[in-house]
């Protein structure tokens, strides 16, 4: 499963060369509640398929982003610096997702602004704490107004990507989220 989830990304690492895309969301991969892997043996894995996946991100000019999703092994931001860290490559940073953090209890504004340069590009959205979503802005437990002064003073909302997913009116949905944070004082360029 290992080789093939190698696999699948060097191919669509190649999609996105083609396609002249310069990064790639991955995931920090998974621990199954039955019969898991030790924690080390995951990081091994974790770091095996790094070593293999960076070069050929060099030669497609792609950079890989690690995401903060809440069923991975590395869901917190220190996790995923650290795995950043250890392999000190540009072509590896993060997506920081904050419906994700706020869900596993991290608070997205205080992780942001622990200055994390690692962290390249936000997706925005809202969730509760007992159903995990990427809900509409300012239906669930995010602080906006706190958390598009911290995405201003990081990474910049140019690098925030609105990530509501709503099955039905999605075009309005995402419409509808700017207006939202735009009342919550985001500086949005048209």
């Amino acid at each position: 499963m290992r080789r093939k989830s190698i696999d699948h990304i060097k191919d669509v690492m190649d999609l996105a060369f083609e396609w002249g895309s310069t990064e790639l969301v991955i995931s920090p991969g998974t621990r199954r509640p039955m019969i898991s892997p030790s924690l080390s043996k995951t990081l091994d894995w974790l770091t095996d398929s790094l070593e293999v996946l960076l070069p050929r991100a060099e030669q497609a000019g792609v950079r890989l982003l690690l995401e903060n999703t809440p069923y991975c092994f590395r869901p917190t931001l220190n996790e995923m610096v650290g795995v950043i860290k250890q392999f000190n490559s540009e072509r590896l940073k993060i997506v920081y997702d904050v419906a994700n953090a706020a869900y596993i209890n991290e608070d997205p504004v205080t992780a942001l602004l622990a200055g994390s340069s690692e962290i390249v590009l936000v997706h925005i959205s809202d969730t509760g704490l007992e159903e995990w979503g990427h809900d509409p802005i300012g239906t669930g437990v995010i602080d906006f107004e706190a958390l598009g002064k911290a995405v201003d003073a990081t990474c910049r909302t140019e690098n925030a990507v609105l990530e509501i997913i709503r099955e039905k009116d999605a075009l309005a949905e995402m419409h509808a989220g700017i207006s939202e944070l735009k009342k919550r004082g985001w500086r949005i360029n048209p």
